[in-house]
């Protein structure tokens, strides 16, 4: 019997298992896909450079992963997003300058400021965009400022958990791209950790006396604690079993979270057709709600353009067939560079559907209206043995993202090493 059980091996279960086995307590991981990772997920078989599949970017100057970044040796470069953003509102695409400088955008500028007085009760994004007079351009706008960043409707998205979120700090920072693929910061983290490959958890027994957990195909492992790093899109499906069931507290967490779809298609081209100053596309109408072109500030040349769909957007481009979703992107990238024919330049498309992924079942989490507080009480240490962590459960600096998941696996690895 090991010590502890780390349920996922994504970064936050690899962060929380160094750091258990550093002091001293014997560890092992279960990972049901066959590599680590999880929602870290570099591409190295699409073109000659590494394209990202799932997170793209270490969000801000202070981000704490930055010491195993330089630990590991990896180098990264700026992508300063506002600066080289293009917008498209159904019309021309035009550097974000230019769409401000529209007398129809102008009621948005103040935005930032009229949320960060906000207060509750809470509000949908729809409600309060409607509280605040927005229409025509300004309401795609204030719909793209809200709703961008996060895999639900306006009618979903609640502008409290949005601000608890740390959301629009991803608007505001300076992010960064791994030069040679974010997975070799997971790589780096896990390289001296024990994980079980392909074990497909089916049922958690925690209790007095420990953790057990059962896999798929019947394997079983147990141990004094257990730290579940298990997507909410997973906890929510019922694939996995808890015995005895989680109490009130967690299924209310898990209630007022929404794991939200997130497509990625991978689109390589014979040619670059897009400035070479954008670093993103983003769109107000449309299959897609932007484009990151990989080679934005890198140094390299290779022509690919990532399409990143969330929310309804993602939904719709799930239910199509591979080929099917990438015409429709092709089609959208003429709309937006119409003197442009991407469908002849277009070599290779791959499409990344997090939604479908049965160790995640959707791309990342969002509060819903009147969820506030949720990542708290998931996260809580209320049910030990068995504690959590992963990105859902953690909301400082930025909720869902890499960060956030680094940091929950520190903070549930110090409650296990209390309880222990």
């Amino acid at each position: 019997m090991s010590d502890v059980i780390v349920i996922g091996g994504g970064m936050a279960g690899l962060t929380a298992a160094r750091e258990l086995g550093e002091r001293g307590f014997s560890v092992k991981v279960v990972e049901g896909r066959q590599r680590i990772g999880g929602r870290v997920h570099s591409i190295r078989d699409f073109c000659d450079d590494p394209v990202e599949g799932g997170a793209e970017f270490v969000h801000g100057a202070g981000a704490a992963t930055w010491p195993d970044v330089k630990a590991a040796g990896l180098t990264t470069h700026s992508c300063p997003l506002i600066k080289g953003m293009m917008l498209n509102f159904g019309g021309g695409t035009r550097w974000l300058p230019w769409i401000v400088a529209h007398p129809g955008v102008w009621p948005t500028l103040t935005i930032l400021r009229k949320i960060s007085k906000f207060r509750p009760p809470d509000v949908s994004a729809r409600q309060f965009i409607t509280q605040q007079g927005y229409k025509g351009r300004a309401q795609i706008m204030a719909e793209m400022a809200l709703a961008a960043h996060l895999p639900g409707t306006v009618d979903e998205i609640g502008l409290q958990g949005l601000i608890e979120d740390g959301v629009l700090n991803l608007e505001t920072g300076m992010n960064f791209r791994v030069d040679d693929g974010y997975d070799r910061l997971p790589a780096f983290i896990g390289r001296h950790v024990d994980v079980d490959l392909e074990f497909d958890v089916d049922s958690v027994e925690w209790g007095p006396d420990g953790v057990a957990v059962e896999s798929k195909d019947g394997q079983s492992v147990s141990a004094r604690a257990a730290i579940s790093t298990l997507p909410v899109g997973v906890l929510k499906s019922g694939k996995v079993k808890f015995s005895p069931d989680l109490p009130l507290s967690k299924q209310s967490a898990l209630q007022k979270l929404e794991m939200g779809p997130v497509v990625k298609l991978l689109l390589l081209f014979q040619e670059r057709f897009w400035p070479r100053w954008a670093g993103n596309i983003a769109c107000g109408t449309g299959p897609v709600t932007l484009y990151w072109p990989t080679s934005y500030k890198s140094g390299r040349e290779t022509p690919v353009l990532i399409a990143y769909a969330t929310g309804p957007r993602a939904a719709q481009l799930s239910r199509l067939s591979e080929e099917e979703a990438t015409g429709v992107v092709l089609s959208d990238l003429k709309r937006l560079f119409p003197k442009a024919d991407p469908a002849r330049l277009c070599t290779d498309a791959r499409r990344i559907d997090w939604s479908t992924d049965p160790f995640s079942c959707g791309g990342y989490t969002y509060i819903k209206r009147g969820g506030a507080g949720a990542r708290t009480l998931l996260g809580a240490n209320d049910t030990p043995p068995l504690f959590w962590a992963g990105s859902a459960t953690a909301w400082a600096p930025i909720a869902a993202t890499v960060e956030a998941a680094f940091s929950s696996g520190l903070r549930a690895a110090q409650e296990v090493s209390e309880f222990l």
